[in-house]
Formats: C-alpha cells, structure tokens, sequence
C-alpha cells in the first residue's frame, strides 16, 4: 500500500523550498499536501484534520489568484516603463530575469572593445 504520510512530508519540505524561493507552484504543491491531510484524516478517522485543511487550501486559492493579479500588474508596468524591451519579454515574464543575461552580454562587449584596463586579456595585449 501507498504511505500518503511520506508524500505528504515530502510535499511539505518541497512545498516550504518553493515558496521561500517566492515561486507560486509552491502554494499550489500546499494545496495538494492539504488533500492528501485530508485523506489521510478521513483514513484515520482524525477529522479535526478535515476542517483545517479546506480553510488551508482556500487560503492558497486566495493568495494564488492575488500573486497571478500582481504579476500581471506588474508585467503591464514594466511594459509601459520600457515599450522596447516589453516586445522580447513574455507578459509572465519579468524584465528583472533578464537582468543577469544582460550584465553578461554588457561583460562580453566591454572585453570585446578593451575598456578593462585591468583584465588579464587587457594586460596580455600590453605585453605583446
């Protein structure tokens, strides 16, 4: 038989990792750990698990929907802010996320033209 109480716990540490990395799928992993408490109270005749859990998993519905709100509202924003870049990004896409490829590329060219003065490509070039 499946142990419903090992993929609640591992829901849980997975659920808690997700949603301190500030990613929205860990609310929805919650709600499904409160499912599967919820089975697990009506297995086990522990009902006062029930209650606690649906009011759980509302709470997760609600916060879900308003992080959704919020990211769009923010996508949109960010839109209107920089029009030229708003075409390369996906609307759930923050431009943010984008910020390290493009400190990479800004890394890149300034090698490329010669403006680190103190690099070792720089230093190499000065010595031939």
């Amino acid at each position: 038989m499946f142990r419903l109480d090992y993929l609640s716990c591992v829901l849980t540490l997975l659920a808690t990792v997700l949603v301190g990395r500030k990613m929205w799928i860990g609310l929805v992993v919650s709600g499904v750990n409160s499912l599967i408490v919820c089975v697990i109270g009506l297995q086990t005749s522990q009902f006062g698990f029930i209650p606690a859990n649906l009011f759980c998993i509302c709470i997760y519905a609600c916060s879900i929907r308003s992080w959704i709100k919020e990211r769009k509202k923010a996508c949109a924003g960010e839109r209107r802010e920089t029009h030229s870049d708003s075409a390369a990004v996906h609307p759930w896409i923050h431009s943010n996320a984008l910020q390290p490829v493009r400190n990479l590329i800004q890394i890149w060219t300034r090698r490329a033209v010669g403006s680190f003065g103190s690099s070792f490509s720089a230093a190499a070039a000065k010595a031939r």
